[in-house]
């Protein structure tokens, strides 16, 4: 049963990352930002269990098989009274990519 949610989380964020990388692209948005708190994996972990967050590592392993991309940095944050994972990867053209996904929901807020 955890392995069925793992794969249907795993092809939900694949459809999200590519969803959201499109649509950045063809509207040109790039939503400003405010100053971002981010939190130490000790405190990334009482987050994820107080908060019911999506756990860093699904997130991420859904990200690289999405973009096929290797992992450069990833950490949780609060922006704006959302905590957010901010994660950067290195794309096989060589290209850093930045995505900003909602830590409760898995969906992909920013894409660049």
């Amino acid at each position: 049963m955890a392995r069925s949610k793992a794969l249907a989380f795993n092809a939900a964020m694949k459809r999200r990352v590519a969803g959201a990388a499109l649509a950045a692209l063809v509207a040109g948005i790039a939503p400003g930002r405010a100053e971002a708190q981010c939190f130490t994996p000790e405190e990334t972990r009482e987050h994820v269990q107080r908060h019911g967050l999506i756990p860093l590592n699904d997130v991420v392993r859904s990200a690289r098989g999405a973009a096929r991309a290797d992992l450069i940095s990833a950490r949780l944050c609060e922006t704006d009274g959302n905590l957010v994972y901010m994660i950067a990867m290195l794309g096989r053209d060589g290209k850093v990519m930045r995505l900003t996904v909602d830590a409760r929901t898995g969906d992909v807020i920013h894409h660049r």
